[in-house]
């Protein structure tokens, strides 16, 4: 390229800001019908890094980002879209799936403020010998790309299958006891490994996080299934000038569980997506994390948290796998703290005065004798066992191996909550 046309070529920023300027002249019927309604149906593709978000704009079924052919849209979430895809450049028809950092997002580890990269790299290297390594999402490479949003990191990773939410046997409202156990030994696998051997916590571990494998023949499943299945867009696609291809409002179709003959026997997961992942070794912490439905007590009350908010997680999953219900759920136009601290004492036990006092936040919700300042009337049964029975999901048998597992899960105390390690060594695990 000469000198005249490098000059010529518009520059990074300049794309931006034609991309903003696009998009305020832009005809309101056209963008609806692009959107299939008024409002962005998925992730807002037109929100700026400015707005803290900045979607990749460029993806849509048929186009490429280098070797990689876009496939379908997967999914998104607050800081990416992810993709199926194939890998042009293999010997042979192989799918992977991106995902796409927004360029927020991508900002944060540029500037050091998302440790995501350095987990992605620890989980892959550090000891694939551990039973965790193949429970753990790992990264085949990374690349850096752009569109009118900003810059984009990209992470190329094997290809799963839907969340757990999704995996519910036909006509049940919960996963069997048996593939629950599954299903929480091979996640808290993944965690052993995170801890133990990379030296990161998780902060984000939801079903959502948790996919799972597809079995071989992967990629004649897939293919099979998008042949029967055509990817779908919300509208026609959207010209704009600042743009080299139109804008397209691509719809989310998670693969699903190709499993074999309908069971769960066979079911493996893996714990995905470090975005949210801190080193263990970092300063002691105190800011919010989780999911606040799955929010771990030290978390609320601001004491330095450590792994152990991983494995409290682990127990509302249990509850949520088993039951389809959240342990501490709440109306979200009625949430309170004080409400899922009582909830928590109720089910659970008072909280030890040892850790109250180290609680930087405890004088908010509790007196000096460790009494909840605040509290409301709860028809619903309290104490965990007697949750379980309610909801009449177990055999009475079953009720106290899955209860005892549950409050060591969920034992208040974050120092004597066991480790991933300490709980895979549970009875009721094997």
């Amino acid at each position: 390229m000469s000198e005249a046309s490098q000059e010529a070529e518009p520059t990074f920023r300049q794309t931006q800001s034609y991309f903003q300027r696009d998009l305020k002249a832009i005809d309101p019927k056209a963008l609806a019908d692009a959107m299939g309604g008024d409002q962005p149906p998925e992730e807002p593709l037109l929100s700026s890094y400015e707005d803290g978000f900045g979607y990749f704009t460029a993806a849509a079924v048929g186009r490429s980002l280098g070797q990689y052919q876009f496939a379908r849209k997967l999914g998104w979430a607050a800081t990416s879209s992810v993709w199926l895809a194939l890998d042009m450049s293999a010997k042979t028809r192989t799918y992977v799936a991106l995902k796409i950092l927004t360029s927020q997002a991508t900002a944060r580890i540029v500037l050091a403020n998302s440790p995501e990269s350095d987990v992605y790299r620890a989980v892959g290297t550090t000891n694939p010998e551990h039973p965790g390594f193949d429970h753990c999402l790992r990264l085949r490479r990374s690349l850096i790309t752009k569109s009118a949003a900003g810059g984009h990191i990209c992470f190329v990773t094997d290809v799963l299958s839907s969340g757990l939410a999704t995996l519910r046997p036909p006509g049940q409202n919960r996963f069997p006891l048996p593939i629950a156990k599954r299903i929480i030994k091979q996640v808290l696998l993944a965690l052993d490994y995170l801890h133990r051997e990379c030296g990161y916590i998780h902060t984000d571990l939801k079903s959502e996080n948790i996919l799972v494998t597809i079995p071989e023949p992967t990629t004649s499943r897939i293919d099979e299934f998008i042949k029967s299945n055509p990817a779908q867009i919300y509208g026609p696609p959207l010209p704009l000038e600042s743009l080299t291809l139109p804008l397209v409002f691509s719809c989310s179709q998670p693969l699903p569980y190709f499993d074999l003959g309908g069971s769960l026997e066979d079911i493996s997961v893996r714990v995905v997506d470090y975005s949210e992942a801190t080193a263990i070794d970092a300063p002691r912490r105190s800011e919010l994390c989780q999911p606040s439905v799955l929010r771990a007590p030290e978390v609320t009350l601001k004491y330095p948290w450590t792994p152990a908010i991983d494995i409290w997680t682990v127990g509302c999953l249990l509850f949520e796998l088993l039951t389809e219900r959240q342990l501490f759920d709440q109306d979200a136009k009625k949430y309170s703290i004080d409400l899922r601290l009582q909830r928590m004492t109720q089910c659970l036990g008072p909280f030890p005065p040892e850790f109250l006092q180290a609680c930087e936040d405890r004088t908010e919700y509790f007196d000096e004798n460790g009494t909840l300042l605040r509290t409301t009337g709860d028809s619903e049964p309290t104490a965990l066992e007697d949750m379980l029975r309610f909801l009449e999901v177990l055999n009475e048998n079953d009720i106290p191996g899955v209860s005892a597992f549950l409050r060591r899960c969920l034992t208040l105390d974050p120092k004597v909550r066991p480790s991933a390690q300490d709980l895979l060594k549970d009875s009721w695990l094997l």
